[in-house]
């Protein structure tokens, strides 16, 4: 009997044939299939063969990315071969195919810090369990900062210890049953609950904590503004929250101008750092209105200015009258930027070692030889501190330029573990005593 004389034969093979050609196209890989699967799956993905290895980096190069993803460091910028933790939790399997490629070590609390965040009861419990990976008070806190509740009591079930922070962790997430459920359990609380709160704009979270009796002070304010949230800055003014110049402060390093200004207008003091916390994030309007409202400055309202690479907030504030010195020049250095320094400098600002040091230590060598070009004292320090770095290439054009070394760059270099800054140094002459 032939294929065509068998019931469905004939589809069964143009179904096959449809499989296969589109599964051998590219485009509908990239365009349709992967996007179902969305990025942040590439241990998985990437693993399967050469070919689905390269169409997922592929995707994901032309996909929209998350701006920032959970890392064991912290956060970064997202990549095409990233693997969010919530793929790699989102079931035991996925878990344990991960885990068993990592070499982490069963007392890192990371990784059920991870999955507490994630909030997959199942995928924790396993990884404790069966991988013996540590849980901590620190543990709780992610799963409280999330909102995962039964990750939560199961935590506290293992032997974790209540602290103030669990309750901190469920203000800064908006978690109010949350907290209300820790509260009841006996779980203490401090004014970290209330700034928290305050600096992610958990207005409701901040009414049930003041009618629950949590104290507060200073810092609920001054993290209001340095949120930006001026409806929690005026509620908690208006039920009688204390504040300091350290309001204004924070407003200015996050550029609230309304919020700079209400808070004046309402007597809130304010001191220098003001103007210096403008001038380090580069907001000329509040600077330029703190000062025409009479906020007083100091030579920190320039260093911040060129620590922060900020050129045309420097000249205004010199132009203006702002006070500096050396340590202008020391930070522009130290923060790698040229421009700002090359102009403090023709401008007639001071410079010394230090800034020679600066520069060295964070490894800048553009602005090393502007420096030495321009005459900038040197020591012996700076090999020092350059051989400690391990930075072989600046310290051959230091000493190729002529800058003194003594025993500290032997030590520096042995202290650090620098082999091949130490063989150098040796084999051309340092001195070890």
């Amino acid at each position: 009997m032939s294929s065509t004389d068998c019931p469905g034969g004939t589809d069964a093979t143009e179904q096959a044939d449809v499989r296969s050609l589109l599964l051998d196209r590219n485009d509908i890989w990239i365009g349709q299939i992967l996007p179902y699967v969305g990025t942040g799956h590439y241990a998985f993905l990437g693993a399967v063969n050469k070919r689905m290895n390269h169409l997922y980096k592929e995707y994901c190069d032309k996909a929209q990315k998350p701006q920032k993803v959970m890392g064991e460091n912290g956060k970064r910028s997202a990549t095409a071969t990233d693997t969010l933790y919530s793929a790699v939790f989102s079931s035991v399997p996925c878990a344990q195919y991960w885990l068993r490629h990592k070499s982490e070590t069963p007392r890192q609390f990371w990784v059920c810090r991870a999955i507490a965040k994630v909030g997959n009861l199942p995928v924790l419990q396993f990884a404790h369990k069966t991988y013996g990976y540590s849980i901590n008070t620190a543990t709780c806190h992610a799963a409280a900062r999330f909102g995962h509740l039964q990750v939560l009591k199961w935590l506290l079930e293992q032997g974790c210890q209540w602290d103030p922070d669990i309750c901190a962790s469920a203000a800064a997430g908006g978690h109010l049953d949350m907290l209300k459920w820790a509260r009841e359990k006996g779980c203490p609380w401090d004014e970290v609950t209330y700034s928290v709160a305050a600096q992610h704009g958990h207005l409701n979270v901040l009414k049930w904590a003041h009618e629950n009796g949590c104290p507060w002070n200073a810092s609920v304010c001054r993290s209001a503004a340095q949120g930006g949230h001026l409806h929690i800055l005026k509620w908690a003014h208006q039920n009688g929250c204390p504040w300091n110049a350290g309001l204004c402060a924070s407003a200015a390093k996050g550029g609230h101008l309304d919020m700079l200004k209400w808070a004046r207008e309402n007597g809130c003091p304010w001191d220098n750092r003001t103007c210096q916390n403008a001038a380090n994030l580069g907001h000329l309007d509040v600077l330029i209105w703190a000062r025409e409202n009479g906020c007083p400055w100091d030579q920190a309202t320039c260093n911040e200015a060129a620590s922060g690479g900020h050129l045309d907030i420097l000249k205004w504030a010199h132009r203006n009258g702002c006070p500096w010195d050396s340590r202008t020049c020391s930070t522009a250095a130290a923060n790698g930027h040229l421009d700002v320094l090359k102009w403090a400098f023709e401008n007639g600002c001071p410079w010394d070692r230090t800034t020679f040091w600066t520069a060295a230590a964070n490894e800048h060598l553009e602005v090393l030889e502007f420096l030495h070009e321009k005459g900038c004292p040197w020591s012996a320090s700076v090999c020092h501190v350059v051989a400690s770095c391990g930075n072989l290439t600046i310290l051959k054009w230091l000493r190729a330029n002529g800058c003194p070394w003594d025993s500290r760059t032997i030590k520096g270099a042995t202290q650090c573990g620098q082999t091949e800054v130490l063989q150098w140094a040796r084999e051309n002459g340092c001195p070890e005593e």
